[in-house]
């Protein structure tokens, strides 16, 4: 009798997994997980660059994330690589002096990411976003001749990487408008 009543239970929680993926297109952890502010009614909390650990906010659509800047050319040669993990809800924001079309690679990267290229449009037009590659897995083992390396189709002056699976999760597109401030 206990068998029915647990088979019941399975059934009923895994027909819940697949109604939220199905019908819960714009449902985000993301709103669960991001840090709190300490006073949500607060100017900090509302603040483009809110503080998190001395990280700049980002915004796209629904998706928020907490970046750490890499603004000199040794912080942008880092980036990521080395890391075990990152935080859900953070990234890396990549800064340059001038648009172009920089290259990124997976050397020493140790876990998949979402590469995010954004140009630099003046505040009254927004910046967009100019391309995008999902899911770019790590090479281990592979020499740096080797490595793939990831270009953008447009010239950009910014480049977000994040967790593997956000840009899909939040319906990120070519074209959507990035805020932040630094």
């Amino acid at each position: 009798m206990n068998l029915k009543k647990d088979l019941a239970i399975v059934g009923g929680l895994f027909l819940l997994v697949v109604v939220l993926l199905i019908f819960g297109r714009g449902f985000t952890t993301a709103r669960f997980i991001a840090p709190r502010q300490a006073t949500p009614s607060s100017q900090a909390a509302k603040s483009p660059r809110a503080p998190v650990d001395n990280k700049v906010r980002l915004s796209i659509k629904d998706l928020v994330v907490y970046v750490d800047v890499a603004k000199t050319k040794d912080e942008r040669q880092k980036g990521l690589s080395g890391r075990d993990s990152m935080p859900f809800n953070q990234g890396m924001h990549f800064v340059f002096d001038a648009p172009d079309k920089y290259a990124i690679w997976m050397k020493d990267m140790k876990f998949p990411i979402d590469i995010i290229w954004i140009d630099d449009n003046p505040p009254a037009v927004g910046k967009k976003i100019v391309d995008i590659v999902e899911s770019a897995l790590p090479e281990p083992g592979k020499k740096d001749e080797a490595l793939k390396i990831y270009r953008p189709k447009s010239p950009a002056k910014y480049i977000l990487e994040i967790n593997a699976g956000l840009v899909k999760l939040n319906n990120v597109k070519v074209g959507d408008t990035v805020n932040f401030t630094l």
